[in-house]
C-alpha cells in the first residue's frame, strides 16, 4: 500500500471504519481496520488490540506507575496484536525482556504484518496454550499480565484455581499479576467473579480496576 493510500484510509476512518485485512482465527474472524485514525485489531465481538483494550492496559500501567518503577521482566499471557509490547516499549520506554504466550497463529501473523511486532527488541513469542505453559515455564517474573479470551469470553480454564496457582508460581518475590476480564452478561460476570474468588484464596492481596465499562482488571500481589 502506498503512503498516500494509507493516509487516505486513516483520514477516512475518522468518518467510518475502513477495513484493511481479514484472517480466520481460532475463535472466529479477525479484522484489521482503521478506526478514528488508528489501526486496530478486532474479533467479531470485541477489540483485541490497539482500541479499547489498548486503553485498558494504558490505564492499568498508569495505576501501577510503571514509568516510576519499571519491571525487570514481564510475562504476557495472550499477545493479541501486540498492544502491551507497544505500550511498554514505545510509550513508556521500558526495555525489560518480555515473554509472550499466544495460542492463535493468525493473531501473531497479523501482529507482525500490520502492527510492527518484530520491531520490539527483547520480545520472545512462544506459541501455545497459556493454561499449560504457565505450569511448564520455570522462570519467575516481576510483572505477569493475563489477557486470555475466546473472542469476548474468558478462555477455557483461566477461571480455575489451578490456573491462579500457576500464575502465583510465575510471579517473583514482590511481583504483581494483572488479570484482565470482561463482564458483559450474567455468565461472563460469574466467571469474572470466579477469577476474583480464586485469587483471594491464592494471593495475599486482590485489588480491582473497573475500566471501559465492561472490563474488570484484578491486581494480584
Amino acid at each position: 500500500m502506498t503512503t498516500f493510500a494509507r493516509m487516505f484510509r486513516r483520514l477516512l476512518s475518522h468518518l467510518w471504519p475502513v477495513n484493511e485485512a481479514h484472517a480466520d482465527g481460532l475463535h472466529g474472524e479477525l479484522a484489521v481496520r482503521w478506526e478514528a485514525g488508528r489501526k486496530v485489531l478486532n474479533s467479531a465481538q470485541g477489540n483485541q488490540s490497539f482500541g479499547a483494550l489498548h486503553r485498558v492496559w494504558q490505564d492499568v500501567f498508569t495505576h501501577l506507575a510503571l514509568h516510576k518503577a519499571p519491571p525487570r521482566s514481564v510475562l504476557l499471557l495472550g499477545l493479541g496484536g501486540g498492544s502491551v509490547p507497544a505500550i511498554l516499549r514505545t510509550e513508556l520506554g521500558i526495555g525489560a525482556p518480555i515473554t509472550a504466550i499466544e495460542l492463535d497463529p493468525a493473531m501473531v501473523k497479523l501482529a507482525r504484518r500490520h502492527f510492527g511486532l518484530d520491531s520490539h527488541q527483547g520480545l520472545e513469542v512462544i506459541m501455545g496454550d497459556a493454561t499449560i505453559q504457565v505450569h511448564a515455564l520455570r522462570q519467575r517474573f516481576d510483572l505477569v499480565l493475563v489477557d486470555l479470551f475466546a473472542d469476548l469470553d474468558l478462555a477455557r480454564g483461566v477461571d480455575s484455581r489451578a490456573f491462579l496457582h500457576g500464575l502465583r508460581d510465575r510471579c517473583g518475590e514482590g511481583g504483581t499479576v494483572c488479570f484482565n476480564t470482561v463482564a458483559y452478561d450474567e455468565e461472563s460476570d460469574r466467571r469474572c467473579q470466579a477469577v476474583h474468588d480464586h485469587a483471594l484464596a491464592v494471593f495475599g492481596r486482590v485489588d480491582e480496576l473497573r475500566l471501559e465499562e465492561l472490563n474488570r482488571v484484578f491486581i494480584l500481589s
